[in-house]
């Protein structure tokens, strides 16, 4: 008896928050809890647990990371925050991004619906890009700044072609441009998950739950909206980082910088053990911080400059698009 009135308590619950999504998308105002994919991964992100560790306060300073095993040495060169972004839908769309920066401005926007074969340019709302997100095949929105640097969202129901005016982001997630220590977060407007050093990536599951990327390679993890973060693995010569909800369970992947491969090391990343390499990608030498990563349920997408690398299934196996 208690698991159907549970069962049914959760059922209706979904209904209300896919109700809810429906008005704000109505409104021109994406809600964070949008799945990527489909209404049923809502229930996954809602059934995700984060890790148990004591949490910590934003402001603590981040620890150096581990070792990483054999191989995990860095490529050399300063670690700097990622300023060519892709996030992905599926195996066949995808927005690719230059952030630009809030003084000089130089942010691009790009889509593509044939596997990353043809971009197609679209005008950005604003000088400076540090979030994009795919709804579906034409909805998408945009977190950026203009030149003072306040972070606002802009909307898209025909895939680029038009904004809606730009609203304050409300429940968002975004790294900072002006400050590369701090993230916007539901509950922080200033979070600094890595305590003083520099977040090169950010990845969100939900509203709830999130991971950052450090400079050090170490990847720590909220399930409060940012309020407290804890240790979550490490990655030693990451450079971008990426996240999903696989079976219930929160998977985290990052390519980086190492000697044991020519090229972008792809690796999963899991607390309390070194990371499992899972692909070595042939991407050309590029500057650190042009290398964008985003994983979904069918497929994996790397931009590296203006190159598209591709993988599906277990991602083990990348094309150039």
């Amino acid at each position: 008896m208690k698991s159907r009135v549970a069962t049914a308590g959760l059922v209706a619950f979904l209904a209300v928050d896919v109700g809810l999504v429906a008005l704000a998308l109505r409104a021109g105002r994406p809600s964070e809890d949008v799945p990527v994919t489909s209404t049923t991964r809502t229930a996954e992100l809602i059934t995700s647990t984060p890790a148990t560790s004591t949490p910590r306060a934003t402001s603590t300073t981040r620890p150096t990371g581990g070792s990483g095993g054999t191989g995990a040495t860095s490529g050399g060169g300063k670690a700097v925050p990622v300023s060519r972004l892709v996030s992905a839908l599926d195996a066949a769309t995808a927005w690719r991004a230059t952030t630009g920066t809030c003084d000089r401005g130089g942010a691009t926007l790009e889509l593509t619906t044939d596997g990353g074969q043809s971009w197609t340019k679209v005008r950005s709302p604003t000088r400076a890009v540090t979030r994009v997100q795919p709804l579906d095949s034409t909805r998408a929105f945009t977190i950026g700044a203009g030149a003072d640097c306040t972070l606002k969202q802009y909307a898209s129901r025909d895939a680029g072609q038009t904004w809606q005016a730009p609203t304050a982001v409300v429940g968002g997630w975004a790294r900072r441009l002006d400050e590369p220590t701090q993230v916007l977060t539901p509950k922080e407007s200033a979070a600094t998950p890595c305590g003083d050093g520099a977040v090169l990536d950010l990845s969100r599951t939900s509203a709830s739950q999130a991971q950052a990327l450090c400079a050090d390679g170490s990847v720590v993890l909220t399930g409060d909206g940012g309020s407290t973060w804890t240790d979550s693995g490490d990655a030693p010569g990451a450079v971008a980082l990426s996240n999903l909800i696989a079976d219930n369970s929160l998977k985290t992947y990052a390519v980086r910088v190492v000697s044991a491969c020519k090229g972008v090391q792809l690796v999963e990343v899991a607390k309390g053990r070194t990371a499992d390499v899972v692909a070595c990608v042939a991407v050309p030498n590029v500057p650190r911080g042009e290398v964008g990563l985003s994983v979904t349920e069918s497929a994996g997408w790397i931009v590296a400059g203006n190159q598209t690398f591709r993988a599906r299934g277990d991602l083990t196996s990348w094309k150039h698009a």
